[in-house]
C-alpha cells in the first residue's frame, strides 16, 4: 500500500477542493461578488480535473498489476506446455525402456493380451496426466488481492459521497 500512498493523497486533496468549493460557491451565491476572490468556476475545473488525474493514475497503476499477474500466468503456461511435451517425450521412452523387461517378467503367463512395455506406458501415462491436473488447478489460482480492488472501493466511496450530497 506504499506506493499508493502519493496517489491516495493527491486523490484526497482533489476530493476535498471539489467539496471546499461546493462549499464556497454556496457563499458565494448570497455574497457580492468581490474581485479578490478567485472565481469558483475555474476553482471546480481545477479541482475535478486534478481529481480525475488521480483517479486515472490509480486505475493505470491497478490495470499495470492486472497485467503483470496475465503475464505471469502465461508464461506459466507455456512452460507448463513445453515442459509437459518434453517430459512425455524423453521420461516416458527412458522409462519404457527400463521397465518394460520387469513388467513382461510379472504379466508373463497373466496377461498375454498387454505385454509389458505397453503397460509401462500406461502407468507413465496415468502419472503424466495427474501431474498435468495439479498444474491446472494452479492455473486456474486467483490473485490474492481482487484486481482493481481500490478503484472499486473508491467508486463506490464516490457514489455514497454524491448520494449524501445530492
Amino acid at each position: 500500500m506504499s506506493r499508493f500512498s502519493l496517489i491516495y493523497l493527491r486523490y484526497f486533496r482533489a476530493k476535498i477542493s471539489l467539496m471546499e468549493n461546493e462549499n464556497y460557491s454556496h457563499k458565494l451565491s448570497s455574497e457580492p461578488v468581490d474581485s479578490d476572490y478567485p472565481r469558483p468556476v475555474s476553482n471546480m475545473k481545477n479541482s475535478i480535473s486534478s481529481f480525475l488525474a488521480a483517479r486515472a493514475e490509480l486505475a493505470a497503476i491497478e490495470a499495470k498489476e492486472a497485467a503483470e499477474f496475465a503475464t505471469k500466468k502465461v508464461i506459466q503456461l507455456i512452460l507448463l506446455a513445453g515442459s509437459a511435451f518434453f517430459l512425455w517425450c524423453l521420461v516416458l521412452a527412458a522409462l519404457t525402456g527400463i521397465f518394460a523387461p520387469i513388467a513382461s517378467g510379472l504379466l508373463e503367463g497373466h496377461t498375454p493380451w498387454l505385454p509389458g512395455w505397453c503397460a509401462v506406458i500406461l502407468a507413465l501415462a496415468i502419472i503424466h496426466a495427474l501431474i498435468a491436473l495439479i498444474c491446472v488447478y494452479l492455473l486456474k489460482s486467483k490473485p490474492r488481492e481482487a484486481l482493481f480492488a481500490l478503484s472499486r472501493q473508491e467508486l463506490e466511496n464516490d457514489k455514497k459521497w454524491l448520494k449524501k450530497n445530492k
